[in-house]
């Protein structure tokens, strides 16, 4: 299994790269304004506070490749999922030259305001490498920190696998299978690929709920309670919705409390220290300053003229509801492109058809863990599900009170869910292993097949964002087009061998995989 595990990392690096190299440069969320934050921490040292914030190097090259935002926000690729920035038909684009030429000096002349003020560590570990790369042009030193973001989540799969280790302690291919499901999610992939801090919120927070399981497992020390603190530390620097973790905490400790009596007395004492501790932090840690005031930001300030300043919970739950079928659920699976472009209708159809079959298989095996009255196990699955409830809630809850605030939604998106990624698709595949295990002899052959669809929504997402991108009538002028604007490292043959690389290790690994699982239950008849 070591050895699976393996080359499943390295796939998952692969891939990572692949839609580095397919992803045009400011073509992942908001990239331009997270790669801002990183220059201005690298080039000065700080975003600046007021005034103009975004060098004349990144507003030549967003000038360049069509996403300069207007007034709205909304550049050439913005509702229109058909335009392609214009290329060469060499590996070069047409423009690359002038804005590799740009002098350094343009790194720190600030012509528009763009930066995010995120919280800092992200930022921090990015222009580390912006540094190193500092003598090379604007697009290396972008690909250069793609290629950290990737690195960060070939940990988080490791993190699932360990996950999955607790989770399906019994079978061995199921937490590789969970970690491939992780791994080869597209939308999730290009959330944790890109200039933003999401690849190392998601690490950050599936580390805390592999603490939570181990507490959850093993039992209460305060060697892991530490480790969480220093967790939770770490993720309010990264992203203000770590915070969450502080209400999911409490979980793994209540039932320690309940069941442990020897440990009672530490656990009060610990937990008294350590929400001092998180009160001390709160002075330092700029995201967590609202404990310290005992005021979030969005319950308070309402405007009264506010048309929504009326509404209820119930009445944005019902609001919540539809808008989370109609566009979160879809965006949650893949959207690119700026917002414009979303996958083929067959693949929706495909998942909405598969999703339902894991939700009636946990429905099953709940009734099952509840009838044997099986608590070892059942307190694993009910962390796991009150970790994406808490989670769910407390997003739901801040739309609620932005939306109270300011008479409009924040605007919630699928990949804003993807921080409980790993526990909600860990329920599903529980619940699609006990549909199979209906099957008996055929189990294994059908987790096969659950693992063979993620490859093949990966491949198909892939194909897709390219076809969209670049001129992909011939291998000749896919591979010019999808070369500019990219560090010569990563250009023409390179890039292809890249990516043939990538398709070669999954299906090496896809074979493999294979082989061992359903050999295994061959050796169970």
């Amino acid at each position: 299994m070591d050895k699976l595990l393996k080359i499943l990392l390295l796939a998952t690096f692969l891939n990572s790269l692949s839609f580095i190299l397919i992803t045009p440069v400011f073509q992942y969320p908001d990239e331009q304004a997270h790669f801002a934050q990183v220059q201005d921490i690298a080039e000065i040292g700080y975003v600046p506070p007021t005034g103009n914030d975004t060098s004349k190097e990144i507003a030549s090259l967003e000038q360049v490749v069509g996403t300069s935002r207007d007034g709205a926000g909304n550049n050439k690729y913005t509702y229109h999922p058909e335009y392609k920035t214009e290329y060469n038909g060499t590996i070069n684009g047409p423009q690359e030259q002038n804005v590799s030429q740009l002098p350094k000096t343009t790194r720190q002349e600030f012509t528009k305001d763009e930066a995010t003020l995120n919280p800092p560590l992200y930022y921090f570990l990015s222009s580390l490498v912006y540094r190193t790369f500092s003598w090379g042009d604007i697009f290396t030193r972008i690909y250069a920190i793609r290629i950290l973001s990737a690195s960060i989540f070939v940990l988080t799969v490791f993190i699932t696998y360990k996950i999955g280790q607790i989770v399906f302690v019994k079978n061995k291919y199921l937490p590789v299978s969970l970690a491939v499901m992780i791994a080869f999610t597209p939308m999730l992939v290009h959330a944790t690929s890109g200039i933003l801090p999401d690849t190392l919120n998601i690490l950050l927070f599936s580390s805390f709920l592999y603490i939570c399981l181990k507490i959850t497992t093993e039992g209460f020390s305060v060697q892991k309670l530490l480790l969480a603190a220093v967790v939770i530390a770490l993720g309010a620097a990264t992203r203000q919705n770590f915070l969450i973790t502080l209400f999911i905490l409490p979980l793994p400790l209540i039932y320690e409390f309940l069941q442990n009596k020897k440990t009672r007395k530490s656990l009060i004492l610990a937990g008294v220290v350590f929400a001092f501790g998180i009160y001390i932090l709160s002075f330092f840690v700029p995201a967590m300053d609202f404990i310290r005031r005992f005021d979030y930001p969005e319950s308070s300030g309402k405007n009264p003229q506010n048309p929504l300043a009326a509404l209820t919970f119930t009445q944005h739950l019902i609001w919540t509801l539809k808008n989370s079928v109609s566009q979160v659920w879809p965006w949650f699976w893949g959207i690119y492109k700026w917002l414009s472009l979303s996958l083929p209708p067959e693949v929706y159809q495909i998942i909405n058809r598969l999703i339902p079959v894991a939700i009636f298989g946990l429905i099953i095996k709940t009734y099952y863990l509840i009838k044997k009255r099986d608590i070892k196990n059942g307190k694993i699955f009910l962390f796991l599900a009150l970790s994406v409830f808490i989670y769910v809630l407390f997003l739901t809850t801040f739309d609620f009170l932005f939306r109270k605030n300011n008479g409009y939604s924040f605007g919630i998106q699928g990949r804003y869910y993807f921080p409980v990624i790993v526990p909600a698709f860990a329920l599903l595949l529980a619940g699609f292993n006990q549909v199979f295990e209906f099957t008996k002899k055929y189990s294994n052959c059908l987790l096969v097949l659950l693992v063979t669809l993620f490859f093949a929504l990966n491949l198909t997402t892939l194909v897709h964002i390219a076809n969209s991108y670049y001129d992909t009538t011939s291998l000749q002028s896919f591979i010019n087009h999808a070369s500019n604007y990219k560090p010569i490292f990563l250009k023409g043959e390179i890039l292809l061998f890249f990516l043939l690389a990538s398709l070669v290790v999954q299906v090496f690994f896809l074979t493999n995989y294979a082989r061992n699982t359903i050999l295994a239950q061959k050796s169970l008849k």
